[in-house]
């Protein structure tokens, strides 16, 4: 067992140690942060921090005359990927058991924010609840405009009665468009988690 002056001082260099780690990775800008280092916190996601601050930054480029694509195409990265469910901490977050790749796997790029619209001209948006929820797409005033129910007979709003487009803006489908019920779906669903990251 040893004496406690043996567990102190291996407690103590333990501390210093991780010090050291943290001080280092930071003095030689491999980590300007703590959330660069540590990762995104379990308050920031449920507070929605990291949606808020891509919509600001995509606000004040469009203050600037920057067309959407422009602004979004600017929208940093590593920010997208903090906005991603598999970064949040309450899911298992960036510490998980185990090597990265029996995870969500190693993201390799995003895909972009989606856009979504009906055919009557309205954008939608797609709302934040469990994964086993059906996809409700609402506008900006929250009146739902179509949904990927859970049966095909609620189809009163569904994909494909109402018609919906998405598109892509920032990441590496910037621009792109889609219009087919099973593509619409997909992405959808996937948007339902988070910015959209390819992973291997």
């Amino acid at each position: 067992m040893g004496n406690i002056e043996t567990v102190l001082s291996s407690s103590i260099a333990t501390v210093f140690f991780a010090t050291f780690v943290v001080v280092g990775t930071m003095w030689y800008d491999l980590a300007t942060t703590p959330i660069k280092l540590f990762g995104p916190t379990r308050y920031q996601r449920d507070q929605g921090y990291f949606q808020q601050e891509i919509y600001r930054r995509v606000s004040a480029g469009l203050a600037k005359n920057q067309s959407l694509l422009e602004a979004w195409s600017k929208i940093h990265e590593k920010l997208a990927f903090y906005d991603y469910i598999g970064n949040n901490p309450a899911k298992g977050g960036l510490f998980r058991v185990g090597s990265i790749d029996h995870g969500d796997g190693i993201a390799l790029g995003g895909y972009g924010t989606l856009s979504l619209e009906i055919k009557t001209g309205a954008c939608m948006s797609y709302t934040y609840f469990f994964v086993t929820f059906p996809i409700v797409l609402v506008d900006g005033d929250g009146i739902v405009r179509a949904n990927v129910p859970f049966r095909r007979a609620e189809s009163k709003y569904s994909v494909e009665q109402v018609g919906v487009t998405i598109e892509f803006y920032g990441g590496e489908l910037n621009g792109v468009s889609y219009s087919d019920p099973a593509i619409v779906k997909k992405y959808a669903r996937r948007a339902q988690l988070g910015e959209i990251f390819e992973l291997d």
